[in-house]
């Protein structure tokens, strides 16, 4: 179910639709016009729309490098899941290799002492 919320960033009230939270959608918005604010801070000169889009440029290049990472860790986890199965399989080979010359040895020991 939508929500709907107003928040005020930088001056301007937006309304906003949102299956979040109120309290997420008001610190996303406040993160937001951090982010302005360091543009502005860093910028002094800059409109509030360049300064809006270079804060813009700044949260979308975190975005990116942040799934970059997770799909670097995905994979990195898929691979060690992979080792895990190979692992465990040669694990229950060596098991049966060894549960079947426990047996050899068994019976050689018993046809041994039946000579």
């Amino acid at each position: 179910m939508e929500n709907v919320y107003t928040v005020k960033i930088y001056g301007f009230e937006i309304t906003l639709y949102s299956t979040e939270t109120e309290e997420y959608t008001k610190k996303i918005a406040a993160a937001v016009e951090e982010k302005i604010k360091e543009q502005t801070d860093a910028n002094p000169s800059a409109s509030l729309t360049k300064a809006s889009i270079l804060a813009l440029m700044e949260l979308y290049d975190q975005l990116v490098k942040l799934q970059v990472g997770a799909d670097n860790m995905r994979l990195q986890l898929k691979d060690y899941l992979d080792d895990t199965t190979k692992a465990i399989a040669e694990r229950d080979e060596a098991r049966r290799t060894a549960e079947k010359l426990r047996d050899e040895l068994l019976a050689l020991k018993i046809d041994l002492s039946n000579k």
